[in-house]
């Protein structure tokens, strides 16, 4: 893989640039070392020097050799070169020419071709002090234009000795710079003289580039790269990459400093295995278009980065099977695709995902187990095909979630959790729910068993049979202060078991504070000795609670030696009408239900604990709704200040509709009439406020309904009061609610939306031109994203070449797909195969693309705008 395919592996980027460099060849350049070393030392000092694009431009001279010879090793290094000519004007101003490689390619050099006929009849024209040409500006012009192949023009050190503006003044300068020839001038060299500069400007009638160059042919190979600097976006070593850069200064020209990636962005996805098996797509941080005919593979790319980056398919995803579907069709069982992020730490992760099962994280060829991609890395805006022109009334939310819903993850955590805590309170109270009917019930078994034994008191039964009754109820008091034991020694278990770790771990901190961690350790010792008094403790009482075992065991004894005097005294009592047994198991009873009642005591108070515990939930739950509900109407604020024709606006718990439709599905069929559920809709917020105050329900449903409501209510008690009325977002364009407007009014105000969100890193959009005119696409899509790039990702899947070409797509990725594999051809805007898949593509090949391009220059534009 060469050097110059690395360059550009990631899309079109900024190279620092050295447009009028001198070398041996020129007769003022100053080198002393080895003819046969020069190369080298040559190309060694650009890369050096970090140049990326250099113009050889020798004063009226061009070394075709030479040329060739440097070319080639800069190209080893991934640096492009240009053939050029520093050329003297008759007027004596120097100008630089840029040539494409066909001027000195083949049989004919057409660069010495041109400069010795703007040399005829001059002698020594490339030594100093170099004489000026025949040419002047118009005539030099009109001599590259005769040879009929590309070129362009830069002003060489227009502010010095030889330059524009030290040349000529008034109404000369003027008109030197507003005849036809000057359009072939596209930058300017070494301008620091703004006003100069801006005179230049407002003749021309244009912005014309400003670049740098070295000049360095008095200093030599060492003086390349000193002074001011130029930055330039290209996506290939080619003159027309170069040609564009300088008519588009606005966004492929930096002076001064390189301009850097600031958003974290996606690098790269590759596939093993499935239809795109062995493919690799590297992606720019700026923008990327994937094009193709329908069915060439697109939407599956971009749907597949969605799967392998784990974000779901919104509820209101438009086909949600069919995209589903696309994955697995693509990936194949077994499948894998692998996806290489870059954060905003600029560090490097891999996200590996075979089909089906959970992804693995990589940092460094490092598996990291226990982290989530959203610890790393925010999830991209994602639109799949026809998103954005979802008219669905939950949409405006959705868009929302997507657009913030990072921001709004902590207390939607906080959330989650406290719904859960609610759960389990709904839970362990329906376990208590039925206590005042067992209470009665244990109550009356009391009651019963006391009137039976009254038979057994008349008849002196009970007073033969009292030992062993006592017995019995020894017997089990002690066996209910074991039964206690044992729970408070489990306690003391699976507190210590709790935090133990806790007091084994080493806490350190920096050594700027570790004055105060020593005090921390103090404190920890002194934590750590009352923790091992509660070890302690655990042991004492766990001897204790052998002692009672002891204890159980010798009342049993007991009991077990006079076995045979309770069996003299129960053959004494035993007749036809009395069976001691009897006698003994009402006791039995009596004191089993006597402590059943102490434990329905306890189990009361704990679900009046529970109650309150539940009602502090229900509190804090609410709170955090509207906390999520500050939250968001901040962030919407902060959008709405950006002075968007498009507002959003947001209240609390207003999605009424939601509300009612849940009262509804849940309380179907209770002969609650239509107006009724409109009264409990505007009496009460949510269902928390009907847990709160039921009493309202009174005035507007009859007793029977009330009684099946609450019935109801309780059966489904946990999902009520966990339930959410959503608050309601209203999406307004040019002061419209978004859903009156039409569908391409509304597509063109949502993607203004996303690219003016500069809280995002990444979007992603499958075919954001649906439903929008090429006029929209271009006067407010195109030219706003131009000026958001290098702050976010852009991933665009499209069937209009406005966006690639117009867009200046940093990356295009050319899809195909014969049903058997898919393809992916992946390359710069620049770059000359990319092109060829654009015309065929997206223009419809060479044939339409000409007579469109011949139909548009018949037309008079001037004319079709009166």
């Amino acid at each position: 893989m060469s050097t110059q395919y690395n360059i550009f592996k990631n899309g079109s980027c900024w190279l620092k640039a050295d447009f009028h460099l001198h070398t041996n060849a020129d007769a003022e350049f100053a080198y002393s070392g080895e003819q046969n070393d020069f190369g080298r030392q040559y190309i060694e000092q650009l890369r050096a020097q970090e140049i990326g694009i250099g113009v050889i431009t020798n004063h009226n001279k061009f070394d075709k050799g030479e040329f060739v010879s440097l070319r080639k090793r800069a190209k080893k290094e991934g640096i492009g070169l240009f053939p050029g000519v520093e050329f003297s004007l008759k007027e004596g101003i120097h100008i630089l020419i840029v040539f494409d490689d066909e001027w000195y390619k083949g049989e004919t050099d057409h660069i010495n071709k041109f400069i010795d006929n703007a040399f005829y009849g001059i002698n020594n024209y490339d030594k100093p002090n170099y004489p000026n040409s025949n040419f002047n500006l118009k005539e030099a012009v009109e001599a590259l234009n005769k040879i009929g192949l590309d070129y362009f023009i830069v002003l060489a050190h227009i502010d010095d000795t030889n330059g524009l503006f030290k040349e000529l003044r008034g109404r000369t300068l003027e008109d030197f710079i507003k005849q036809e020839a000057f359009e072939k001038v596209l930058a300017v060299q070494k301008s620091a003289n703004l006003e100069n500069y801006q005179k230049l400007c407002n003749f021309a009638n244009r912005k014309v580039a400003c670049v740098e160059g070295s000049d360095n042919a008095h200093g030599g190979i060492e003086a390349i790269g000193n002074g001011r600097v130029t930055y330039i976006k290209v996506g290939d070593f080619n003159f027309e990459a170069l040609e564009y850069a300088l008519t588009d200064s606005n966004y492929r020209v930096s002076p001064k400093d390189k301009p850097e990636i600031k958003n974290s962005y996606i690098k790269s996805i590759s596939f093993e295995g499935g239809l795109l098996d062995e493919t690799s797509i590297n992606f720019s941080p700026e923008l990327n278009t994937l094009i193709g005919i329908r069915g060439s593979g697109k939407s599956s790319i971009l749907e597949i980065i969605r799967y392998t980056l784990g974000i779901p398919l919104s509820e209101i995803a438009v086909d949600p099977r069919y995209k589903d579907g696309l994955i697995e069709h693509v990936m194949k069982s077994g499948g894998k695709s692998i996806i290489t992020l870059v954060n905003e730490h600029q560090e490097e992760y891999r996200i590996e995902k075979i089909y089906g099962q959970k992804e693995d994280i990589y940092k460094d060829n490092i598996l990291q187990p226990n982290i989530s991609i959203d610890a790393i890395f925010d999830h991209p805006v994602y639109f799949g095909q026809k998103d954005l022109s979802n008219k669905d009334a939950d949409f405006e939310s959705d868009l929302i979630q997507r657009l913030i819903g990072t921001r709004l993850r902590p207390v939607q955590s906080r959330i989650s959790n406290k719904k859960r805590e609610i759960e389990s309170l709904i839970s362990d109270l329906k376990k208590l729910q039925n206590l005042n009917s067992l209470k009665k019930e244990t109550e009356t078994l009391i009651e019963n068993s006391k009137h039976q034994l009254k038979i057994y008191k008349e008849k002196g039964v009970e007073e033969k049979l009292k030992q062993q009754t006592h017995f019995d109820s020894d017997i089990s008091k002690i066996t209910q202060f074991h039964s206690g034991i044992a729970n408070y020694v489990q306690d003391l278990k699976s507190l210590i078991s709790e935090h133990d770790y806790f007091f084994q771990q080493e806490i350190s901190g920096s050594e700027l504070n570790s004055d105060l961690f020593e005090e921390i350790d103090q404190i920890k010792i002194e934590l750590k000795i009352e923790f091992d008094k509660i070890k302690k403790v655990l042991e004492s009482s766990n001897a204790i609670q052998e002692k009672v075992k002891v204890v159980l065991s010798k009342i049993h004894g007991k009991k077990e030696g006079l076995k045979e005097e309770f069996a003299k005294i129960k053959r004494e009592i035993n007749t036809d009408t009395i069976n001691p047994d009897n006698f003994l198991k009402l006791n039995r009873q009596i004191e089993t239900a006597r402590l059943k009642l102490k434990e329905i005591e306890k189990s009361e108070a704990k679900r009046t604990e529970l109650k309150q515990s539940l009602q502090k939930c229900l509190s804090d739950l609410n709170n955090f709704w509207l906390e999520e509900y500050k939250l968001l109407k901040a962030e919407v604020d902060r959008i709405n200040d950006a002075d968007s024709k498009l507002t959003i606006e947001v209240l609390f718990k207003d999605r009424r509709d939601k509300f009612m439709d849940r009262l509804k599905q849940v309380f179907r069929g209770s002969g609650i009439r239509e107006s009724a559920y409109h009264e409990i809709e505007s009496t009460y917020k949510d269902f928390i406020e009907i847990y709160k105050d039921s009493s309202k329900l009174n005035s507007i449903l009859n007793e029977n309904q009330v009684v099946e409501f609450k019935r109801r209510f309780s059966e489904y008690l946990d999902d009520l009061l966990t339930y959410k009325v959503d608050n309601k977002i209203i999406i307004k364009y040019n002061n419209k609610s978004l859903d009156k407007h039409s569908l391409g009014q509304r597509a063109s105000a949502l993607i203004l939306f996303l690219l003016a969100q500069r809280e995002n890193n990444v979007l992603i959009i499958d075919q954001p031109e649906d439903d929008l005119d090429n006029q929209t696409i271009y006067d407010e899509v195109i030219k706003e994203l131009k000026k958001i790039k290098g702050n976010m990702q852009f991933i665009f899947a499209t069937h209009n070449a406005n966006i690639p070409v117009l867009g200046d797509s940093e990356k295009v990725i050319a899809c195909s797909y014969d049903e058997k594999t898919m393809m992916a051809h992946s390359g710069t805007i620049d770059n000359h195969q990319t092109q060829r898949y654009i015309v065929d593509i997206m223009e419809g090949g060479d044939e339409a693309f000409n007579r469109r391009k011949n139909i548009y220059s018949i037309w008079n534009i001037d004319k079709i705008r009166k």
